[in-house]
């Protein structure tokens, strides 16, 4: 299984990046709102993660141990 960024990394790396590009060219309400833009994606991001972490956690505590089939049957 290969490993790829997860989305909102990406999308909070180009975020950054824009940021960092553009801020000098930007208006304060503009340095505003894409600040607001990269706090967002950042929760968006932390909510993702204890999300998953809860449902693994939950289908863990559901799941049945497997049951052990005999060699011949």
């Amino acid at each position: 299984m290969h490993s790829a960024p997860m989305p909102l990394t990406i999308a909070l790396d180009m975020v950054k990046r824009l940021h960092h590009e553009l801020a000098k060219h930007m208006t304060p309400e503009q340095r505003r709102d894409l600040t607001r833009v990269e706090r967002l994606i950042a929760e968006a991001q932390t909510s993702h993660k204890t999300e998953i972490v809860r449902l693994k956690q939950s289908a863990a505590a559901t799941a049945p141990a497997p049951a052990r089939k005999s060699f011949w049957g």
